[in-house]
């Protein structure tokens, strides 16, 4: 019960961000501060995975900080690709900014779907 308490404030948190990321109107300074910034992310969550010891059993912490970092890299992701969008496609409002969204869910629904299958 616990565990879904946390995955409903993750996924708030986690669409509170996105929310906080995409505009009404993109803002084109905007755009290429935020591909660094998912790349950044990305790179140090995969090296914090691959690069370090990770004992999960003794220190979790570790695989905490890779995974948040990973989980923001993919927020980030997301909000790229929808401003891309709406720079392209400025007549296409409310649909890409939704799709966004429904991908943000995406780590957990794949988190809810692997504890399923063990």
């Amino acid at each position: 019960m616990l565990l879904v308490l946390y995955l409903i404030l993750i996924a708030a948190v986690g669409l509170g961000i996105y929310a906080a990321l995409v505009r009404r109107s993109p803002n084109r300074a905007f755009v290429p501060m935020l591909g660094p910034g998912v790349v950044l992310l990305a790179l140090a969550g995969i090296g914090i995975l691959r690069l370090l010891p990770i004992d999960a059993a003794q220190n979790t912490t570790r695989v905490l900080i890779a995974l948040a970092l990973l989980w923001i890299g993919w927020l980030g992701l997301m909000a790229l690709v929808v401003q891309m969008v709406q720079n392209r496609l400025p007549g296409s409002y409310p649909w890409p900014v939704l799709t966004g969204a429904v991908a943000t869910l995406a780590p957990i629904a794949g988190f809810l779907i692997a504890r399923t299958m063990t």
